[in-house]
């Protein structure tokens, strides 16, 4: 009989984030290969949802706010999980890090603990501590600030964790020297992407017009939530080299942010002179997401910090040329000249040079695009992954 697995996570249904994207799509694939599956997950209200018999998801209120949002699901899923300890009967718990605390799961709760680590707080505080503190939302500031707080509870998941998998050697690297975790204990397992889902357009014309685009404009498309660490000031800064010589170059800007974060870009946009050449979506929502990467001529993404992003390997299964950085987990995937173009971080020279390329001669940016939707069809389709990720669980209850 296949294992019962209990995933804790911050986000769920609807998708709006990578940890939600990830519980969401590997728990999919465990119900295909016969797994029993339980949710616990943070909502805008309390309500436990059998879906199928293989399935139960708990909703439990919670407010918004990233950090606050995290502490407040792991009381909830600590009182949730203990008066369900005796029904569930779970074998494999398996909380998101760093998003679940060490105080969300009660002693002793299944067989064995199984993490995956997404990112961690001390890499997150590193990346961002040269970035200039009014850029920070209040977040990252308090990320920043109560770092060794976040570390504590952290620690504690990763101390109790049979098994970790990280989503990239990267991730891996962070865990064996910031935080000191035996490199046997770690298996590093990338993350998926739906190709069905995701996948290249078939009228490129006809889905811009369609997102009220004009067919005939240059389509820059990045997305992702407007968090310092997207390096979204990089990307403007590229825009002036990019709209000279493609005045019909228009960059879509896709993701939310908290406060005044849109007001930072928009008045930097200004300052530079390409404010007319961007269009800031807002959020986008999963089922609208595809095609706007379908509406894409190239995908920017200017990061300078991931472990491996999903908005990268979703452009990639949509086919498209993928000018990102060098940074984290991305290299791991993405092999410069072949299947996209990495750039260093904070270079926005470098980075509009190679929109500029891609733009410039575009039978090499489609044989680009093709070998980007190989990449993810021979290597990271979630039916690949989850194979792997069974392993870990056979190997946490061994």
């Amino acid at each position: 009989m296949a294992p019962k697995v209990c995933f804790i996570s911050p986000e769920y249904w609807p998708l709006t984030g990578g940890t939600g994207s990830y519980v969401y799509y590997l728990s999919n694939e465990l119900l295909k290969n016969g797994y029993k599956i339980y949710v616990v997950t943070g909502s805008n209200q309390t309500r436990d949802v059998k879906v199928n018999p293989q399935l139960d998801v708990s909703f439990l209120k919670i407010p918004k706010m990233p950090i606050v949002k995290s502490f407040m699901l792991a009381g909830s899923s600590y009182r949730k999980l203990q008066s369900v300890r005796q029904t569930a009967n779970v074998d494999i718990m398996h909380p998101q890090l760093p998003l679940t605390p060490n105080f969300a799961v009660p002693p002793n709760f299944g067989k064995s603990l199984v993490c995956t680590v997404h990112s961690t707080w001390k890499g997150e505080a590193q990346a961002i501590r040269g970035e200039p503190y009014l850029r920070l939302n209040a977040n990252e500031k308090f990320m920043v600030s109560f770092n060794w707080f976040l570390r504590f509870f952290e620690d504690g998941m990763l101390a109790r964790a049979r098994k970790i998998i990280a989503v990239s050697h990267f991730t891996k690297w962070e865990l064996t020297n910031y935080y000191k975790i035996p490199a046997n204990k770690i298996r590093v397992i990338h993350n998926g992407v739906d190709t069905r889902k995701f996948k290249p357009a078939v009228d490129k014309r006809k889905v811009k017009a369609a997102f009220g685009f004009n067919p005939d404009d240059l389509t820059i498309v990045s997305v992702g939530r407007l968090y310092a660490r997207k390096g979204l000031f990089t990307l403007i800064e590229s825009m002036p080299a990019v709209t000279r010589r493609f005045p019909n170059a228009k960059f879509i800007i896709s993701g939310k942010g908290q406060s005044d974060e849109m007001k930072k870009l928009v008045a930097h946009a200004e300052r530079l002179g390409v404010r007319s050449n961007i269009v800031f979506t807002g959020y986008t929502p999963d089922k609208v997401l595809p095609k706007l990467y379908q509406a894409a001529d190239v995908f920017a993404f200017s990061t300078f910090y991931e472990h491996h992003p999903f908005a990268v390997l979703e452009a990639l299964a949509t086919g498209l040329p993928v000018v990102t950085t060098t940074v984290g987990g991305i290299p791991e995937t993405i092999k410069s000249g072949k299947n996209g173009l990495l750039v260093q971080p904070f270079n926005s020279t470098q980075f509009s040079d190679a929109i500029l390329y891609l733009l410039e001669h575009p039978p090499e940016a489609a044989e680009m695009g093709l070998k980007a939707r190989r990449t993810v069809e021979e290597e990271l389709d979630w039916h690949i992954v989850v194979k792997d990720a069974m392993k870990v669980y056979d190997e946490a209850l061994s």
